[in-house]
């Protein structure tokens, strides 16, 4: 069963006490209901809105959307896995740089995801 979107928007709306309108006016969206949507999940924020958010709050993407980057991290890292495994057996300098980057890709997620020592 695939888990609702959650973002953190409505909280740190109302921390600044702002209206969905007021916000709306920042983000550059029509109106307080755009904002409404964004806040139940039952619309996916464009990447401007989603930018705009983070300049608003002073929170990154992953911190106000936090399972949408999670949907969107999964994608990827699928994505880069496949690619990588379609360079086995290449050696040649192109395949070389491309695997870099994916076992970057594939690190930086592994070692996001690890437990955190205390």
């Amino acid at each position: 069963m695939r888990r609702k979107p959650y973002s953190f928007v409505r909280a740190n709306r109302r921390r600044w006490k702002l209206t969905q309108r007021e916000l709306a006016l920042l983000l550059g969206l029509a109106t307080g209901g755009a904002v409404s949507r964004i806040e139940r999940s039952s619309r996916t924020p464009k990447t401007a809105t989603l930018v705009a958010c983070g300049v608003v709050f002073g929170l990154s993407a992953a911190e106000l959307f936090p399972s949408l980057h999670e949907q969107i991290e999964e994608a990827v890292l699928g994505a880069a896995k496949a690619l990588h495994d379609g360079l086995e057996g290449k050696n040649d300098e192109e395949s070389e740089r491309k695997r870099a980057l994916l076992e970057g890709i594939l690190a930086r997620a592994i070692s996001r995801n690890r437990p955190k020592k205390v």
